[in-house]
Order: C-alpha cells, then sequence, then structure tokens
C-alpha cells in the first residue's frame, strides 16, 4: 500500500550509549550451566589434541568433538585466543550445552561466540543472552520480541531482567533514523513500559536530554509483571510509542489502481441494490488493515526446567500460531450490509489483481482480507495457490494463506489445509501447518486425526450415486476393495456403464462416472496412506470414533475392518489387540467379543508390538481371508536383542548408499526423528531388502524403515513398507 506523507518521526543524532558489557549472574546460574561440561561428548581424548588446540588459528580448524573437549577441559589460553579470532556457526548437536559451557567458563571472551550463535538461532540458542549486561545483547533481543517462538521469552527474561541497561542502550536506537532498529527498540521500550518500567525509562531519557520528547503515556506506571505477564488491552493502548514516530501515527493512504472501485465487480446488497463506490473505497481501505493477530501467549519455553539440564526451546514453526485478526470496526459494518456470495467475489476479484500484479508484498493484506469476506469457493481458489507458494519461496504469503484456512474453518477450508499437510516432507513449513490444523481442531475439541476422520471426503457414496443417462440411470456401487462399478436395474453389476446411445439425453454423465472413478481411487490411497502414517506415529483415537465415524464412512470403513487394531493404555503401550468383526463388534486374539470402553484410546497396531501374538493374528487375518490395505500383520520386522539395544550402531545395517532406506525421507516415529537405513549384510541378506521393497511399494508407494518400541522388552528394527 503506497503510504502518503505523514508527520516526521523525531530524530536525535549524537545519542551514544557508552555502558560497557557485564557479567550478571543469577545465583546459582553460572554453577548449573558449566555443570553441563560433563555432557559434552567429545569421545575419546587423544595426545595430539593439545598440540591441535595451540596450533589453530580459528575454531574451525578444529573437529567438532575438539571443540567440545576444549570447551569443557582444553587449555583456558588457546580456548580464549580461538573466540578472539573470527568465528565460525557451531554446526554441533550440542550447541547449546557447548555455548553454555563457554560462556561458563570463559565469561565475556565468549561474548561474540554467544552473539553470533544466538543471532543465527534465536528460539533455540538466545538463552545464551540471559547473564550478559550491556548495549550489545540489547540490540539483538530488541527484534525478537514479534518472535512466536521462545526467542519472545527469552527476550522478555532479558528485558525484565537489565531493565535499566535495556533503557540506556535503547533510546539512541529509538530516536535514530526510521528502520529496523528504531522498530526493534521501540517494541523493546514499550515493553518495558508495559511490565511497570516507564519511570526508568523517564529517568535514563533525562539522563540523555530528550525526556521532553516521550509520549505522555511512556511513563505511566503500570502494574510490575513477570516476563509473561500480559497486560489488559486497554493498558497497552495509551503507550502506541515511547517517542514519536511516523510508523505509529495514522497515515493516508493510497490505494493500488488495481483496487479502485471501478476496476472491481459491483457488490450487492443484502437488503437489494448495490454498494456506492465511495462505501467500496471504504471497505477497500478497512480491507487493507487486514493483519495476523498478535503472537499467542504466552510465549513459550523454559530457560531451567526441574526436570532437565536443558532449556525447553520452542521453534517459531512449532509455536502456537496467530490467526487473522479480526476485522476492525468499519469491516464489520460495511460487511454485514453485504450479499455473501457477491462480496466473495469481489474479494476473489482482489485476489486475482494482486496475482496480475506479481504479488506485491506492501499489498499482501489481500490474501488475509479473504478470512473476511471469502467464502468456501474462495478457499478452493486460494488453496491451491497457498500450496504452490513454498516451492516459489513465498513463504510469507504462504503462512498468511494457511492462517486464512484455519481462521475460516469450514469443512471445505480445513479439508485443504489437511491436504496441504498430507502433500509436505517435513520442515519448518509442514510444521507451520501441523499447528495450525492443532488449532482448528482444538477449537472443535478433536484431535487432528479427529478432524482428518470426519472431513474425509465421500464422493457421495454415503448418500447414493446414481449414473442418470436420461432415460435409463444405473446405481454406482463399490466393492470390498473399493473399486466404483455401475449396477443396472435387474441388479448387475457391470465393470463400466454402457457408453450412451442416441436415445440418451444426458451423455455426460458416462465421463463423470470415469472421473468419479478416478477420484475414488486417489482419495483411497490417500487415506490408506494416511492410516499407514497413524500406525508409525501412534496416532490414537476414542474407541467411539471407530463406530461413530470410521465404520459408516463409505470409504474409511472398509478400510478400516482389514486392519488390526489395538487398545492403549495413557502411556501408549498396547494393552491388547483387536479386530473389526463382522457385525462391528471387537473381537480379541481368542476370537471372542471384546467390550471395549468408549473413551478407550484405540489405535492401528504395529506388527512390533505384537510380539509372540504376531503369528496368531497374521493365522486369523489368513482364515478370514483379510488382506490389509497396507502391510501390518505381514510386515517385516526384526527383534533386537539386549545387546543390540545398547549398542551404538548394528551389525549388518549401514547409512548410505542408493537402497530402498536410503532413498526413503526420515520418518517421524512415536516422536522421535528416525533416519532412514538399509539392509545390506543381514543375515536374511538381499532378499530380505528386496521383499522390504516390494511390500512397501505394494503397500504405500514408499519403501521407508520404520522403528517403533512396543510394549515388550525387545525393540524392533521394521525392514518393510
Amino acid at each position: 500500500m503506497a503510504a502518503g506523507k505523514g508527520p516526521k518521526p523525531v530524530v536525535v543524532e549524537g545519542l551514544v550509549c557508552e555502558e560497557r558489557t557485564v557479567m550478571v549472574w543469577q545465583n546459582g546460574e553460572r554453577d548449573a550451566w558449566w555443570s553441563r561440561a560433563t555432557a559434552l561428548d567429545h569421545g575419546l581424548e587423544k595426545p595430539d589434541w593439545v598440540k591441535a588446540a595451540t596450533g589453530a588459528d580459528r575454531l574451525s580448524d578444529l573437529t567438532l568433538a575438539q571443540v567440545s573437549w576444549l570447551f569443557a577441559k582444553g587449555p583456558e589460553a588457546s580456548a580464549r585466543a580461538l573466540l578472539a579470532a573470527p568465528l565460525p556457526l557451531l554446526r554441533h548437536r550440542q550447541r547449546i550445552d557447548v555455548g553454555r559451557v563457554a560462556v561458563a567458563r570463559f565469561e565475556l571472551d565468549a561474548l561474540e561466540l554467544a552473539l553470533s550463535e544466538a543471532g543465527v538461532s534465536a528460539d533455540r540458542l538466545g538463552v545464551l543472552m540471559l547473564p550478559f549486561r550491556g548495549p550489545e545483547p540489547a540490540a539483538l533481543v530488541a527484534g525478537w520480541l514479534r518472535h512466536l517462538g521462545s526467542a519472545r521469552l527469552w527476550a522478555r527474561l532479558w528485558l525484565h531482567r537489565h531493565a535499566e541497561t535495556a533503557a540506556r542502550a535503547l533510546i539512541p536506537g529509538a530516536l535514530g533514523r526510521p528502520g529496523k532498529p528504531r522498530q526493534n527498540a521501540d517494541d523493546a521500550l514499550r515493553y518495558l513500559a508495559a511490565i511497570g518500567h516507564g519511570p526508568i525509562i523517564v529517568k535514563i531519557a533525562d539522563e540523555y536530554g530528550v525526556a521532553a520528547l516521550l509520549e505522555p503515556a511512556a511513563g505511566r506506571e503500570l502494574p510490575a509483571g513477570g516476563p509473561n505477564w500480559r497486560p489488559a488491552d486497554d493498558l497497552l493502548t495509551p503507550v502506541p510509542s515511547v517517542f514519536p514516530d511516523a510508523a505509529h501515527a495514522a497515515r493516508k493512504v493510497k490505494a493500488p489502481e488495481w483496487a479502485r472501485p471501478e476496476r472491481l465487480p459491483e457488490i450487492r446488497l443484502a437488503g437489494g441494490g448495490t454498494m456506492p463506490q465511495d462505501e467500496v473505497a471504504r471497505l477497500v481501505g478497512a480491507l487493507t488493515r487486514s493483519r495476523l493477530a498478535e503472537a499467542p501467549e504466552p510465549a513459550p519455553g523454559d530457560p531451567a526446567p526441574h526436570d532437565s539440564g536443558l532449556p525447553l526451546a520452542v521453534e517459531s514453526s512449532a509455536a502456537a500460531q496467530p490467526l487473522v485478526d479480526a476485522a476492525d470496526p468499519e469491516s464489520e459494518r460495511l460487511i454485514a450490509g453485504c450479499d455473501r456470495q457477491s462480496l466473495a467475489a469481489f474479494g476473489r476479484a482482489l485476489l486475482q489483481e494482486w496475482l496480475t500484479d506479481k504479488m506485491p508484498a506492501s499489498e499482501a493484506w489481500v490474501v488475509l482480507a479473504q478470512a473476511h469476506v471469502g467464502d468456501d469457493a474462495t478457499m478452493d481458489t486460494l488453496a491451491p495457490l497457498v500450496r504452490s507458494w513454498p516451492a516459489k519461496s513465498r513463504y510469507a504469503r504462504a503462512i498468511d494463506g494457511f492462517a486464512v484456512l484455519a481462521t475460516v474453518g469450514t469443512d471445505v477450508a480445513l479439508r485443504h489445509l489437511l491436504a496441504i499437510e498430507e502433500g509436505m516432507s517435513g520442515g519448518p513449513t509442514n510444521e507451520r501447518v501441523m499447528v495450525y490444523l492443532t488449532q482448528a481442531a482444538a477449537r472443535r475439541g478433536l484431535s487432528v486425526t479427529q478432524l482428518a476422520d470426519r472431513l474425509a471426503v465421500t464422493h457421495g457414496l454415503d448418500t447414493g450415486v446414481t449414473l442418470d443417462y436420461g432415460p435409463r440411470a444405473f446405481t454406482v456401487v463399490t466393492d470390498h476393495h473399493l473399486t466404483a462399478y455401475a449396477m443396472d436395474a435387474d441388479g448387475r453389476r457391470l465393470t463400466r456403464p454402457p457408453k450412451p446411445g442416441v436415445k440418451d439425453t444426458n451423455p455426460e454423465a458416462y465421463q463423470q462416472f470415469l472421473r468419479l472413478k478416478q477420484d475414488l481411487r486417489a482419495t483411497v490411497v490417500a487415506q490408506i496412506v494416511r492410516l499407514e502414517q497413524d500406525m508409525l506415529a501412534h496416532r490414537l483415537r476414542p474407541a467411539r470414533d471407530i463406530s461413530a465415524v470410521l465404520l459408516p464412512h463409505p470409504i474409511l470403513g472398509p478400510i478400516a475392518r482389514r486392519l488390526l487394531w489395538g487398545e492403549y493404555d495413557p502411556g501408549k503401550c498396547l494393552v491388547r489387540a483387536l479386530r473389526i468383526a463382522e457385525d462391528g463388534s471387537f473381537a480379541d486374539i481368542h476370537d471372542t467379543t471384546a467390550i471395549v470402553d468408549g473413551d478407550a484410546p484405540l489405535g492401528i497396531v504395529h506388527p512390533a508390538e505384537l510380539g509372540g501374538d504376531l503369528a496368531d493374528w497374521a493365522q486369523i487375518f489368513a482364515d478370514y481371508e483379510i488382506l490389509p490395505p497396507f502391510p501390518q500383520v505381514h510386515r517385516p520386522a526384526v527383534a533386537l536383542t539386549e545387546a543390540e539395544r545398547a549398542a551404538t550402531s548394528l551389525a549388518g545395517i549401514r547409512t548410505g548408499g542408493d537402497g530402498p532406506g536410503r532413498r526413503a525421507a526420515a520418518r517421524t516415529v512415536a516422536g522421535e526423528r528416525v533416519r532412514p537405513v538399509e539392509p545390506s549384510a543381514h543375515p536374511a541378506g538381499a532378499r530380505t531388502a528386496r521383499r522390504a521393497d516390494v511390500a512397501g511399494r505394494a503397500g504405500s508407494g514408499r519403501s521407508d524403515v520404520d522403528l517403533q518400541r512396543g510394549r515388550r522388552p525387545a525393540d524392533h528394527r521394521d525392514l518393510g513398507g
């Protein structure tokens, strides 16, 4: 949005914070950080490491194991010298412990290391800033207050702990030239004022000789609170900025040419007639204020959990995500009088104009505005765009799109969001989508698994599909494998319906059947893949959902009947395995009816959990001629001995290569990230690897290697599917 001229920001040149950075430890904090030296894994210390450390010019000359050893117990003089040299990023799996040990041992000499590490990974490593008090840490943490992840908590903790130094370091920036540093400094000072440090800001501003420039509300003393305390909106309202700034001042905006009323479709009013152009212009102006809501509270993380030596850090992509903020009063007033269908078409026209203009970031409000004006047809238009944006490096726009789909929250919108998540292969963007789905499901009182069950498409099979040629009609039915067929009036099943004849008045019905058959096949494959993932990830459902949701579903029901289910305890350990009998009841391994409480958590059993019962269940499935939709009771699995479980590697299992395990992506199983491995010299030889690959491709199009921990003493390495 092009900005008109507004009041110029107050800029004061020459203000400099001359305070030097010092260490300020809390009671026991330094000892706690230093104690993590024993947790650093550097392996067997070698005799030449001292020589390597003393001869190195920079830390990058050392291996990661040598860096861990150097910070924990290497020669102090060499370590301090290397910390003073240009620092590389420590690509270390124990980065947080390496950083805390270095800070605890070398203190100010480790400042540059801490600034470098925290600057690159603020959510995970921002905690390293807490004991440093000075202008450099202040400038860094001030930029974290808008983060969704733990960096926001580290910034609040730091500001609360070093309030006076923060004010002294940030006031010069808050009166500097417009830009990101000024915005960050202003955010931090507003936060200090909000938690009761307004008088400190006034005092420091007076020392700089700029107290007269303070906004009147900046010195207002608000109730003191901890770093997670969030004042009510009525308390924040009087503190829009500490110093006057055009960025916070009301400004006139100029709509882009393509957003002018004459370029857009008319909007019909609910009471009849069309919206006047001047009101359309006001509506567009109001929609330009569409934005994401503030970051959800409280800020996630914990610098010192009681049950762990490591801080609890949450990445921004895994933290609670903001929805689209509610429309402002003017938008609500104008929208309320519109015909919803006409308004949605107007919103889609705005979206198309923005796309034609090559998606300028300054007009990205168009995407967020769809949450206020869009309908299900809008979601159908928006979802494919959102799906494509990450591949085009339009990550911010994709996140806006996720927020719109989750905010609208209709069945159509959430089906699209589920489909987007299922098509992803991991990473931060995937995590954000999953968080949005979790939040949307929670608003309905459901888990994501339950939400996906309820929103699974039926293609009309639940109410009946008729192939209507006009003079004659056929009923569409499916078999146990969910292949669609046509049935004539005499009840005969036809492999495919006859082609329309000259007397048929609706010949398009034949092509509609072919499309239905294709769409049904794609849906079945997608649902089988999803349920296989449910097995691997130990996703559970309440037992009542099996009979109330899955079995009545025309697609999920036949799939669920061909799977082995299990009842689990609160620790997700298998209590007993169950199959679904012909009448919809549960049967146990003795083939007797099992009574299951409706609240009992049920899940799809992994064969690694069955132990000695696996062969019996395989025989039961064979006796009843049950063919699982993906490898389950016949899924190859290898039981690990106690010695193998305690080992750091497995004989016959290697990483790398071009086998099926290497080709597969790492899978998240039972809450762990597991690297793919490939069987090579396993006792079963190449035959096992080939069978695993074939089973995987037959079941779900993948040949990943799974790892499960069941209730039995031995773990299992699964080489199938």
